[in-house]
């Protein structure tokens, strides 16, 4: 029985790269967006709070910040940088995940919000790259703290959306 170019493809592309190893990288994909997101969120707060320059550890606590905004547990300036730094991250994830869903939604609801809503988007995500900049610590100097920069916004803007189709594919093929 002979194969369509199409089977000899999918049959060639079963025997090729481990389903493990898929996973895995995909693994590593979401743990380096999980990583750079609490990084960014942390230069955002600094940028607000006109803190210090933040260290290239993650602060865990981080992920309890919605909680105790929620509960009424944050001062009122640490409780401003929690709503910039997540928000910041929220817009990401929505040009990343559902651009053209929110674009169509405000578009939809007001024809000149469209615009604004598009710019201030691109904006943000440009301020916050600044922030980063600005407030992430390499000690590498001007281009060091560009490329920290520009290496974070982009495993924000873009492993979190490959590590969970690496996943999904590695699954796939296991099961094929």
């Amino acid at each position: 029985m002979s194969q369509t170019p199409a089977q000899a493809q999918v049959h060639t592309a079963r025997h090729g790269t481990s389903p493990l190893l898929v996973i895995l990288v995909g693994l590593a994909c979401v743990t380096f967006w999980i990583l750079a997101s609490l990084l960014q969120i942390q230069t955002s707060e600094a940028f607000i709070l006109n803190g210090s320059i933040v260290s290239l550890a993650p602060n865990w606590a981080i992920l309890n910040q919605p909680v105790d905004f929620f509960q009424g547990h944050l001062d009122q300036s640490t409780a401003k940088a929690v709503l910039w730094g997540w928000g910041i991250e929220l817009i990401y994830l929505v040009c990343i995940v559902g651009y053209e869903i929110a674009h169509e939604s405000i578009k939809a609801t007001n024809k000149r919000f469209a615009p604004w809503f598009q710019t201030g988007m691109f904006a943000l995500i440009i301020l916050d790259g600044y922030t980063d900049f600005q407030y992430g610590t390499l000690g590498s100097g001007f281009w060091g703290q560009m490329a920290f920069a520009g290496i974070t916004s982009f495993i924000v803007m873009f492993f979190a959306i490959i590590g969970i189709r690496l996943i999904e594919h590695g699954f796939g093929e296991w099961r094929a």
